[in-house]
């Protein structure tokens, strides 16, 4: 056993008093009659504690001789931290005795870092312009991509659209043909172009016939001002929106206006 634990109980005679008593409290509660007297639970009562008291006592005495072990050792360790505190006074003076010369160097080291400071402010102003300049160059650079990336995308647009246009005049040719076959195998089509280009934001729309003229949704397709009332007779091309910005109208054809007949003049006298 080392110094630093304390002493154990032997705890197997405790543990056989206490098999003793329960087992005389087991044989007074079996022999018992069925409703107990008061004598019998003072003895069966007084048994079963007993024995619990003695059972408790090993544990009790190791406890006790823990705190003591506990003290003792916190005694030595107390002096130990006294001597401790002895050599730590004895350092201090010693550094007292060194602190002159540590403020020395210390004045030292600041000049110098101040110097350095200096050096450093002067590189960090330098590399500020130096990003900067690389900064405007990516500028421009980005600027000079992104015009080309419009530019190609107004030609991949100006391209989707004439192929829309000779989809929409196929369909029109098919529908003029009278042919049903044909003009179901080329509504398919169309209707596969639409959707496509409706993924990419491409919407086409066409005009009814008979709808009213709208200069802000309706060109006519020759060029000819259309006069007010007046009513759309067929699309020619479709007017087309992409991604929710209108970027073409309807071009039209208008109905002619029905014939007016001349009011007949008097003949001269």
């Amino acid at each position: 056993m080392s110094l630093s634990e304390a002493p154990r109980t032997a705890k197997w005679p405790y543990l056989l008093a206490d098999i003793v008593l329960v087992a005389v409290a087991a044989t007074v509660a079996s022999k018992a009659a069925p409703v107990w007297t008061w004598r019998e639970i003072a003895l069966v009562g007084g048994l079963t504690g007993l024995g619990a008291w003695i059972f408790i006592q090993p544990f009790a005495k190791d406890h006790e001789a823990a705190v003591k072990l506990f003290e003792q050792v916190n005694l030595a360790s107390a002096t130990e931290r006294l001597g401790a505190l002895d050599r730590a006074a004895q350092q201090i003076t010693a550094a007292t005795a060194q602190w002159q010369e540590i403020q020395a160097l210390s004045s030292k080291t600041v000049n110098t870092a101040g110097t350095i400071a200096g050096q450093i402010a002067a590189e960090a102003k330098g590399f500020s312009e130096f990003l900067s300049r690389s900064n405007d160059g990516e500028k421009a650079t980005l600027r000079l991509e992104v015009e080309k990336l419009r530019r190609s995308e107004k030609e991949s647009l100006q391209v989707v659209l004439h192929l829309m246009d000779h989809c929409f005049a196929l369909f029109q040719a098919a529908v003029a043909s009278g042919q049903p076959q044909l003009i179901q195998q080329l509504g398919h089509y169309r209707n596969a172009c639409i959707d496509v280009t409706r993924r990419v934001g491409l919407l086409p729309f066409e005009a009814q016939p008979g709808e009213a003229f709208d200069p802000e949704r309706h060109e006519v397709a020759d060029g000819a001002e259309a006069i007010p009332g007046a009513l759309v007779g067929r699309t020619v091309a479709w007017g087309y929106t992409f991604q929710g910005v209108g970027i073409r109208r309807i071009q039209v054809a208008l109905q002619s206006a029905p014939a007016t007949e001349a009011a007949a003049e008097p003949p001269a006298a």
